[in-house]
Formats: structure tokens, C-alpha cells, sequence
């Protein structure tokens, strides 16, 4: 492989390929791993640098961190902390960043976690609470179920008393999340084999942080993300039923919303939406955005024209009212007129050539005898509108 010019997709495919054989020897011959580690992480290490020479430091540490979780998952020793600190420092001695110790100390966290050592978890995972939110609400739930230990000790302390100092520190390690809002599903080291784990403390953290801190918007916010990341739909909508109850008012819950009806192809349940953030933000360009959006889809034209209006009285970009014009001709087949507007889009906006040069592709698939380029087609005019509509508007805004 020395020599040869891989693409990153090539690459990630290769280093997915040759993970899977690593963990298939692991979970086949985990006994051997462990009485020599290491022999194996030396092999293992040989292996990446044969095949991968010219692997980044990033892909060649988190390539290690994959591999380091496969060997504790499998092991009949990962609830003995002498064990884990020994594969932890075989683990850490090879990579190559100088924050390598992160994900080591994250990887080795989350097994501790799984394994319910809460105590050790701790020890590595609250450096980096504010990384993500995943690894802040484990470290919040971490806290709690020592809490709950406490209080197991000293029956004569009664649940409805003030809670002990280990929740009063899930408390407060979940409302410091709502300040420092951090991202979720950004590290590397969450790809983990078996994730469902993670997700049930994430879930139960959350509603345990709707329950303590009703006013936070952040932890519905948060939830409705990794709901739509995992493709957890009943999640998002048990979500979006809290939030339109405590936040009736929030665009961020409006517009999820809007979104969901769609998904359920519930036209009329959108148009009810949209009507409610018209009314609501009467001064927002978004929601009459939206209800051009929904017309598109109803492809009615009464219902089209009394949005068009709408959005031309509120000074919306002319831009974005001429594209919602020749692609409302293009859903409805006119073909003239859809070509015609086109040619005039490109008159009056010529700094846009380079859009108006992909529209021209995908009108010409519209009208193509091929069914699947015509679905194509309508996907990619849709999904184009979203992302320059969404920038304009966003421009204006500012």
C-alpha cells in the first residue's frame, strides 16, 4: 500500500476493515490478549503502521482508543481496576498526541461506567465533562447513583429530605451543562460498538434534568439533537410534547415540530404550525419561509399564491420569492414556465451562476421518462432551496 494515493472515504473503509479483524481476534482469543498485553497492542500497532504509513496522528490515536474498548468490553477481568489501569497505561504509551491521554482516559470512563464503578469513572470521565453532553450527563449520573448508595446506608434518611451531597453534585453538574451547552455526539470515542448503555443514562439525565430544573430549555433542546442523530423518533416527539407545553412560545420547539409533521405527512397539522409562528413572530421572514415551503409539497396553488403574497408584503428577499416561483412551476410539470423563470433568475441574479447552472441539471431530470431521476431530481431541488433559502435569511437577519 506504500506509495498509493487513498481517498479519506478509501482509508475509512480500510481502517474500518481491519478494526473488525482486530475485534474478531479480541472477542475469539480475549484470554491471550490479556495475559500478554503487550505482545498484542505491539502487534496491533505493527499492523496499523504496515498497512496505514501515512495515517494521521488523529485517525492512528482513535484507531487505538476503538481498539482499547473492544479488549476491556471483551475480558472476563474488566471489573478489576488493576487490570483496566494496566491496559489503560499498555493503551496509552503508543499514541502519538500530547492530549493523547483524552480518549484513553474517556475510553477506559465509559467501561468503568458500563461495568458500574461509578467511583473509578469519575476519576476519568469528570475532566472532560464539558466535552460533551454525553459525557457530562454520565458523570451527573455517575454522582446519582452514589447518591442513591448514600442514602441505601443510612435508612433513617428519608428520599424527600434535602438530597445528600452526591445528588446536590448531579444537580449541579447538570445545570452547569445548561451553561456551557455543549455539543453532543462529537467525539470519537462515543462510536462505541454497543452504545445503548450510554443512551439509557443520557435519556434518564435528562429527565431528570426536566424534573429539577423545569425552566431549562437546554436539556429538551440537547435531547431533541440526539434524537434526531440516533433516529430515535419516539424520543424526539415525547420531546416536542414537553416542549410545546412549558415553551409554547420557543421557535426552536415551533419549528421541530413543523418538521415532525412533515415527516408524518400531516399537511394540515403543519399548516397549523406554521400559522401559529405567524402569528407569533409576526416580524420573522422564517415562518412565512415555511408555509412557501408547505406549499411546494400541497403543490396547491391557492395555497401557494396566498403565501407568496404574504412573504412579498413582508419584504422578503426577491431572490428566494422568484426560486419558490420556477420551482412551484417545476413540481406542477409547467415546463415553459419553469425554463422561462429560470432564464430570468440568471438575468437579474448573475453572481448566483453557479447555482442557476445546478437548477438548469435538475430541471432538465424533471421532466426525464426516468422515474427515479425525477425523484431525484425533486429531493435535490427541495434540499437546495432548504440551504439557500436558510443562508439568505440568515444573512438578513443580521
Amino acid at each position: 500500500m506504500r506509495g498509493e494515493q487513498l481517498t479519506d472515504a478509501i482509508i475509512y473503509d480500510k481502517l474500518n476493515l481491519l478494526n473488525k479483524d482486530f475485534s474478531g481476534y479480541i472477542e475469539r482469543n480475549s484470554e491471550k490478549v490479556d495475559s500478554n498485553l503487550p505482545v498484542f497492542f505491539g502487534h496491533m500497532i505493527s499492523a496499523l503502521e504496515k498497512s496505514f504509513p501515512d495515517i494521521s496522528d488523529e485517525s492512528y490515536d482513535d484507531f487505538i482508543d476503538s481498539i482499547t474498548f473492544k479488549v476491556l468490553d471483551a475480558s472476563s477481568k474488566s471489573n478489576d481496576f488493576d487490570y483496566i489501569k494496566r491496559v489503560n497505561i499498555n493503551a496509552l504509551r503508543l499514541k502519538k498526541r500530547k492530549d493523547a491521554d483524552i480518549g484513553i482516559n474517556l475510553v477506559v470512563g465509559l467501561k468503568l461506567l458500563k461495568n458500574g464503578d461509578y467511583g473509578h469513572a469519575l476519576d476519568f470521565l469528570k475532566k472532560y465533562k464539558e466535552l460533551d453532553a454525553k459525557i457530562g450527563t454520565a458523570v451527573a449520573y455517575c454522582h446519582f447513583i452514589l447518591s442513591l448508595r448514600e442514602f441505601k446506608k443510612n435508612e433513617a434518611v428519608q428520599r424527600n429530605q434535602r438530597p445528600g451531597d452526591m445528588e446536590l453534585q448531579a444537580r449541579e453538574t447538570m445545570l452547569n451543562l445548561t451553561r456551557v451547552r455543549p455539543p453532543v455526539n462529537q467525539l470519537k470515542q462515543l462510536e462505541i460498538e454497543d452504545p445503548a448503555f450510554l443512551e439509557k443514562i443520557f435519556w434518564q439525565m435528562i429527565f431528570l434534568g426536566i424534573e429539577w430544573f423545569p425552566s431549562e430549555i437546554w436539556f429538551i433542546e440537547v435531547g431533541l439533537k440526539n434524537a434526531s442523530f440516533t433516529h430515535n423518533d419516539e424520543m424526539k416527539k415525547h420531546l416536542l410534547e414537553i416542549g410545546s407545553e412549558r415553551f409554547y412560545t420557543d421557535m426552536v420547539f415551533l419549528r421541530e415540530m413543523y418538521h415532525l409533521k412533515l415527516e408524518n405527512r400531516d399537511a394540515a397539522g403543519a399548516a397549523g404550525v406554521v400559522n401559529q409562528l405567524i402569528k407569533q413572530y409576526p416580524d420573522e421572514l422564517e415562518p412565512v419561509y415555511l408555509g412557501l415551503k408547505l406549499s411546494l409539497l400541497l403543490t396547491k396553488r391557492i395555497t401557494y399564491q396566498s403565501f407568496r403574497k404574504l412573504a412579498t408584503t413582508k419584504g422578503m428577499p426577491a431572490s428566494i420569492i422568484e426560486l419558490f416561483d420556477l420551482s412551484f412551476d417545476l413540481l406542477t410539470q409547467d415546463k415553459k414556465a419553469a425554463m422561462s423563470k429560470i432564464t430570468e433568475f440568471e438575468k437579474e441574479f448573475p453572481h448566483y451562476q453557479y447555482y442557476i447552472t445546478a437548477l438548469r441539471y435538475i430541471a432538465a431530470d424533471f421532466f426525464s421518462d426516468n422515474e427515479t431521476r425525477v425523484k431525484r431530481a425533486k429531493k435535490a431541488l427541495l434540499d437546495s432551496i432548504e440551504q439557500y433559502c436558510t443562508e439568505n435569511l440568515k444573512k438578513k437577519s443580521n
